[in-house]
């Protein structure tokens, strides 16, 4: 399967922009090649590389480089010494032409490392694909540390690594992750700060990315934050165990043109599964972001798109998109890990089609799970989908104190989406046929709004991966707006609004010869029955029929 095309897009966050500097006088270049490098050779060019990583893990200073030959391969752990600045990192990156340097640990249920920075900041790391590492690039903080500034990840390709084992007494790492930052500190304070994530792909991987300290099961660390300003922006975490993003302790982030996809399956989790798990952390953005497909596999718990675990505060989501999903497709925690409810939760045009297969406490299926009425969320101009059977909202422990409000919002049956308002197009007319890599194209000539797909297969086609775009004018670029994992018969994907002049359906993985489509429609249906729930009033049961 090739990798999905991610999403350029111009960040829009909290992350400070950083002039970079003139390199500072004396500042050092070291090649390093295991295919053609003596470590006994200087180290300054391509020439003169050296070999191993060993040899590499020395002292260096702000503005330093560390380049690795593209097309190469080492298994062994880097362990820069030193620390840059904002403006003057350490870089590592690589040189040459080819494919990514690889740094492959080769058993996972190994404690091996990529790369690891003790302590450290100021580091910028480029284009460097790990696998098989138990974790691939890792950053502890020991307690009472200075705090530390700045570490940018960016074009990396994190895969292959699907430990999976009880985890309480973590950092005894038995978890396969791309990257983890851990804390040591227990009081509330910052370890490290301005760390960016982007165009990063985390594939078959227990989980993507964690933030953890000892702390983090403990109900009694309520409102501690050890890292802060985490910024993830047009990533891609796909075909993982648990939760892709489990992010812990941290105040300030976000993420945006992010897919989440496929979680769960053949695995089983001794505390449930989710696309991505919130738990103790504040002011956070969310936004043109896609959470879908997540199993329960051989019989874990929850399967929801994404849970805010508890003491959760001042998170906002913009056009996000939760579907496909054994459990709910949202669920608001505030009792497994922490008795402090999520506040200031604010869900703005997202939309939930979970389509929930299995029910959970009270045993029903639902869009949304609420343990409790303590929690306070706001969904404004959002829209849910329910399937036959499925409610709105159950809440597992009903309080006096209603503090869900629903504001301009719709409810929609699923069996009566993508059934009017069906926009004609030029182009792809069904049934047609593609290989894998080929798309389906829908040019309508104008621009148009859409909010829903009705996807058809010939039963002699098993389309297995497939992604949906629409085309942005203003970036004169293909966005991604939906990543679908199988088709047949009849499929409904539900999307947030958009208006665009032409669609196109890629084929991205196929099992068999030949991909063959008999319906690829584009609708902009009616938005269903309207609801609006004030403040301490209880959320009405809708059911979907």
């Amino acid at each position: 399967m090739r990798l999905l095309p991610l999403l350029a897009k111009p960040l829009r966050s909290a992350f400070v922009a950083i002039t970079f500097a003139t390199l500072p006088v004396g500042a050092k270049t070291i090649y390093v090649s295991q295919s053609s490098g003596d470590d006994n050779a200087a180290g300054t060019s391509p020439a003169t590389a050296w070999k191993t990583l060993a040899k590499t893990s020395i002292d260096y200073q702000p503005g330093d480089s560390i380049l690795l030959k593209k097309g190469d391969t080492w298994n062994e752990e880097l362990t820069p010494k030193g620390s840059g600045t904002a403006q003057n990192p350490i870089r590592i990156s690589s040189y040459g032409d080819g494919k990514k340097p690889v740094i492959d640990r080769e058993d996972f249920k190994q404690d091996r490392v990529g790369i690891r920075l003790d302590d450290k900041g100021g580091y910028k790391i480029l284009g460097i694909e790990f696998a098989r590492c138990m974790t691939g690039i890792y950053a502890e903080y020991a307690k009472g540390a200075p705090t530390q500034k700045y570490l940018w990840i960016e074009d990396c390709y994190f895969h292959d690594s699907l430990l999976y084992g009880r985890y309480e007494d973590y950092p005894k790492r038995k978890i396969g992750l791309g990257v983890c930052l851990f804390s040591w500190e227990t009081g509330n304070r910052i370890v490290m700060e301005d760390i960016m994530v982007k165009n990063c792909v985390f594939r078959r991987l227990a989980s993507g990315f964690w933030t953890n300290s000892p702390d983090n099961f403990n109900k009694n660390a309520s409102f501690v934050y050890n890292f802060a300003n985490l910024h993830f922006d047009s990533c891609l975490f796909e075909e993982g165990y648990q939760w892709q993003l489990g992010i812990r302790g941290v105040d300030r982030g976000s993420v945006k043109n992010c897919v989440t996809h496929d979680i769960g399956r053949g695995f089983m989790a001794f505390n449930g599964v989710a696309g991505a798990m919130f738990f103790r952390c504040k002011d956070w953005v969310f936004e043109d972001s896609e959470w879908g497909f997540v199993d329960i596999g051989l019989g874990s718990g929850d399967g929801q798109a994404f849970d805010f675990e508890g003491n959760c505060d001042n998170m906002t989501m913009r056009n996000c998109n939760f579907h496909d999903t054994d459990g709910p497709g949202f669920l608001l925690c505030c009792y497994a890990s922490d008795g402090n409810p999520n506040k200031g939760i604010l869900m703005e045009n997202c939309v939930i089609n979970g389509k929930s297969k299995r029910p959970l406490r009270p045993r029903v299926r639902a869009a949304i799970l609420n343990t409790t009425d303590w929690t306070e969320a706001s969904w404004k101009d959002c829209r849910f989908y329910l399937s036959p059977g499925e409610v709105l909202m159950a809440v597992m422990d009903p309080e006096k104190d209603k503090k869900s409000t629903f504001t301009n919002c719709f409810v929609q049956d699923l069996t009566a989406a993508a059934r009017s308002m069906k926009h004609t197009a030029k182009g792809t007319s069904v049934p047609a046929s593609a290989t894998e890599g080929q798309s389906f194209v829908l040019d309508f000539g104008r621009p148009v709004a859409i909010n829903e797909f009705k996807l058809k297969e010939d039963v002699v086609s098993e389309i297995s991966r497939y992604i949906i775009e629409y085309w942005d004018n203003k970036k004169a670029d293909w966005v991604s707006c939906f990543n679908g994992l199988g088709i047949g018969a009849e499929f409904i994907a539900a999307i947030v609004p958009r208006t665009t002049s032409k669609v196109r359906l890629s084929v991205l993985a196929n099992s068999k010869e030949k991909a063959i489509i008999t319906a690829f429609e584009a609708y902009n249906d009616p938005s269903g029955e309207p609801l609006d729930v004030a403040k301490g009033t209880a959320t009405p049961n809708r059911v979907g029929k």
